[in-house]
């Protein structure tokens, strides 16, 4: 692993604090049920997690039995995922994996795909470390949702650098690996009003409008068509 400053270190600490504030937590939890919901039963599996930042999902995965790879082009970010993950992670860039064909039996993404310039790429190296009738599991952020309209991330970094993929993209560039199912997840934002009150019916109705989530899950069943 690359040497990181301890500013790097900061700002990955900083970055990971986020998912213990209010909203974060929140947040965290709805998409995080989301993510393994579709990913299924993970334990004893193969799983790799792609951009996999600080390590809280990898660590999920691995408390719930399986072995997992995390992977992250941030060397900081990988630092405090070590503190976290007793397994193994990866310094490497998600469109050229160290990985062999067919290792996993299921890949993980969250929060990735918006800051790459090479979507489609990724997605089809997922696919190939991914075994035949395993899962890749993609969760994006949607701009076209509550939280994109009350929150306006677009206008704030990191998200204002980010290049999000429409849930329309996302079903063309999986169908050319798979079968298919998109979801949603996360209907209300931090900026929503009595976002205690209204929050959980708010939740409940988004469900009958998936395509509404701030969180659009993409799952793809390798090879099965």
């Amino acid at each position: 692993m690359e040497t990181s400053t301890h500013a790097d270190i900061g700002a990955a600490r900083r970055y990971d604090s986020w998912f213990d504030s209010p909203w974060g937590s929140h947040a965290w939890l709805v998409e995080t049920r989301a993510v393994l919901a579709a990913l299924g039963p993970a334990k004893g599996g193969r799983v790799v997690d792609i951009g996999c930042g600080t390590g809280r999902l990898t660590a999920l995965l691995e408390a719930g039995g399986a072995h997992v790879i995390g992977v992250d082009l941030d060397s900081a970010r990988l630092a405090v995922a070590a503190d976290r993950v007793p397994g193994r992670l990866a310094l490497a860039d998600a469109a050229r994996l160290p990985i062999t064909d067919g290792w996993a039996d299921a890949v993980v993404t969250v929060a990735t795909l918006e800051f790459t310039s090479a979507v489609a790429a990724v997605l089809a190296e997922m696919v190939r470390i991914t075994r035949p009738g395993g899962r890749v599991v993609a969760a994006v952020l949607n701009p076209r949702s509550v939280w994109g309209l009350l929150d306006r991330p677009a206008r704030r970094d990191p998200y204002a650098k980010g290049c999000f993929v429409t849930r329309a993209e996302l079903a063309h560039l999986g169908a050319q690996h798979g079968r298919v199912h998109l979801d949603g997840a996360l209907f209300t934002a931090e900026r929503l009003p009595l976002r205690d009150t209204l929050g959980p019916p708010v939740e409940r109705i988004g469900l009958l409008a998936p395509r509404l989530g701030a969180v659009q899950v993409l799952t793809i069943t390798t090879g099965d068509r």
